[in-house]
């Protein structure tokens, strides 16, 4: 690992066993602790951090009390989530957004959802309020 990967300045425990997301000392935000040891930039796997979204934001928040979440690849997972796959992650990720997750970011995706005849009427629903309240 080089030097930057050793002293991480933010570290945050995707599930209870890891792997983490952190932060280098240049700024970039990796995921470590994979099976094979490596690190991966976060970016470019956002599929492992979606876990992050079964706890609350707050709760994120705290464990991330000198970041700007703006800076971190929070802002990209929850609109990933969003499009994922089933109902679980984007409920997951409505989730977020009804507790005051900034929205400004995701209102093309809300719109697309709330019109979107391959959710259930509930994410439907809950994506317009968002879309509406927001727009």
């Amino acid at each position: 690992m080089g030097d930057a990967e050793e002293n991480p300045r933010s570290v945050l425990a995707i599930n209870d066993c890891g792997p983490f997301l952190v932060q280098d000392s240049v700024g970039t935000w990796l995921i470590q602790g994979a099976a094979d040891g490596s690190s991966y930039a976060a970016g470019d796997r956002l599929v492992w951090l979606l876990p992050l979204l079964e706890r609350t934001p707050t709760d994120v928040r705290a464990a991330l009390p000198h970041v700007s979440l703006d800076d971190t690849p929070l802002p990209a997972l929850v609109r990933f989530a969003l499009t994922a796959w089933g109902e679980h992650w984007p409920a997951l990720a409505l989730d977020w957004l009804e507790s005051g997750w900034p929205i400004r970011d995701s209102l093309d995706v809300l719109a697309d959802m709330k019109d979107s005849h391959a959710l259930s009427q509930l994410l439907r629903h809950r994506a317009l309020r968002l879309w509406r309240a927001a727009a």
